[in-house]
C-alpha cells in the first residue's frame, strides 16, 4: 500500500501537533471496558468527567465537553489499526467498507459499514451509528464530513497515524480522546523497542540505496510513506528527490541507479501469499531488460513482500524490515516477522497470525 501524500502534513509536523488543555477523569462509572481508565460509559461520555481538548493532526482544536467518547467511527487501515491496540474495538461503531475488507482479520461485520471509502461516506449512517466522533486522514476529504457533520453533534478528527515521524503524537492524541491513556503508553513502549532495533541501520557507514515498486508497477517520490519509511531505516530511495507520492517508475533510471536493494510490493492481503505465487512474480520482474544484472539481483537483495505485515503500527516496523534487507549483518539476532506476530497477537487481536507468506527473497544469481 502506498501511503497518502505528506506534502500538507510535512509541514504540519513542522509544529507541535498535540496540545492537551484538559485532563481526563481519573474516576467514573460504568467504564467503556476495564483497563480504559474510567473515561467513557458504553452510553456516551461519562457524566462529571473532566473535557478533553486536543489539537489533532491539521493543527485543529477539537474539544470533547464532556470528556472521553465511548462511541467513534473510524475511516483508514492505520486508525483501525491502532485503535484495536489501544483496546478500543467495543468502542468502534462505523468504520468504511475498504477497511473493513482489509481489516479482514478482525471479522468487523458489514453492518459497521458507513460508507465505500473515505471518498464516500455515508453520514446519516455516521449519526445514526451514535459515533460521538468521526476519524480520519489529514489528506481525506475530513473537510467535507466537518461540514456535513456540523449541525449533528458528531466531532471531526484528524489522525494521520500513517506517518511514522509523528506516532507518538497521534497515539498520545487517539488515547486521550477513547480515554485509553494506560493502553497508549503499552503500544508506544512496544514501538519504543522496535524503534530501537531500526536505529542499529544509522550506526552503517554507508548509507545503502532502494528502489521500491508497487503492485501496479509504480513507485513512490519525495511525499511517499515508503520513502518516509526508507530514511527511517537509513536507506535513500532513488526517487526520493522526485516530486510526489505515487509516481511513476522510469526503467532506464532504475537501471541507471543500479540499487543495493529493490523491494516490490504484492497484493496486501493477511494470510500471505505461497512461494509458488512470489516465484511467479519473481519470474516476471527478472525477465525485464537488464534486471539480471543489477546488483541488488546479484547479492540476493530483491524481495517481494505482502504489505500486510509491513503497514502496522503507524508504519513503525516496515524501516525495521527495510534495515534487514540492507543491513543483514547488524540483525543477526532480529525477526521483524516475530515483531509482527507480537503487534498481530497481543495489541490488534489476529490471534491466528503466522510469520509465512509476508517475505519472499529471490536467491542470489
Amino acid at each position: 500500500m502506498i501511503h497518502p501524500s505528506t506534502r500538507r502534513l510535512r509541514t504540519v509536523a513542522a509544529a507541535a501537533l498535540l496540545t492537551v488543555t484538559a485532563l481526563i477523569a481519573t474516576a467514573c462509572s460504568g467504564s467503556a471496558q476495564s483497563g480504559s481508565g474510567g473515561a467513557a460509559s458504553r452510553s456516551g461520555s461519562s457524566s462529571g468527567a473532566s473535557p478533553v481538548t486536543v489539537t489533532d493532526s491539521v493543527k485543529r482544536k477539537v474539544d470533547f465537553p464532556n470528556g472521553a467518547i465511548s462511541k467513534v467511527a473510524i475511516v483508514g487501515g492505520f486508525n483501525v489499526d491502532l485503535a484495536l491496540a489501544l483496546g478500543a474495538r467495543d468502542q468502534i461503531v462505523g468504520i468504511d467498507e475498504k477497511t473493513i475488507d482489509q481489516e479482514n482479520f478482525a471479522d468487523f461485520p458489514s453492518s459497521l459499514s458507513i460508507g465505500a471509502s473515505a471518498d464516500a461516506l455515508n453520514y446519516e449512517r455516521i449519526v445514526q451509528s451514535g459515533a460521538q466522533a468521526v476519524v480520519l486522514y489529514g489528506n481525506q476529504p475530513w473537510q467535507a464530513a466537518e461540514s456535513s457533520l456540523k449541525s449533528s453533534g458528531v466531532e471531526v478528527l484528524v489522525v494521520s497515524s500513517w506517518i511514522s515521524q509523528d506516532w507518538k503524537t497521534n497515539v498520545e492524541l487517539l488515547g486521550k480522546v477513547l480515554g485509553r491513556d494506560k493502553e497508549a503508553a503499552k503500544v508506544l513502549a512496544f514501538t519504543d523497542k522496535v524503534s530501537a532495533f531500526t536505529a542499529r541501520a544509522g550506526q552503517v557507514q554507508t548509507q545503502a540505496t532502494a528502489y521500491y515498486e508497487d503492485n501496479a508497477g509504480k513507485t513512490i517520490g519525495e511525499e511517499g510513506g515508503k520513502t518516509l519509511a526508507f530514511a527511517d531505516a537509513n536507506i535513500k530511495s532513488i526517487f526520493a528527490d522526485s516530486p510526489g507520492n505515487t509516481i511513476d517508475s522510469d526503467p532506464a533510471a532504475v537501471l541507471a541507479a543500479d540499487p543495493d536493494v529493490i523491494v516490490v510490493e504484492t497484493d496486501n492481503l493477511y494470510g500471505g501469499r505461497s512461494d509458488a505465487e512470489y516465484k511467479s512474480i519473481a519470474d516476471k520482474l527478472l525477465a525485464r531488460p537488464g534486471w539480471k544484472n543489477l546488483k541488488a539481483v546479484r547479492n540476493g537483495k530483491l524481495f517481494l513482500y505482502n504489505p500486510w505485515a509491513f503497514d502496522l503500527a503507524g508504519n513503525q516496523i516496515s524501516p525495521l524490515f527495510f534495515a534487514t534487507f540492507a543491513y543483514p549483518d547488524r540483525y543477526q539476532d532480529v525477526d521483524p516477522l516475530s515483531v509482527v506476530e507480537e503487534w498481530s497477537t497481543d495489541f490488534i487481536g489476529a490471534t491466528k497470525f503466522t510469520p509465512q507468506g509476508y517475505v519472499y527473497q529471490v536467491a542470489a544469481r
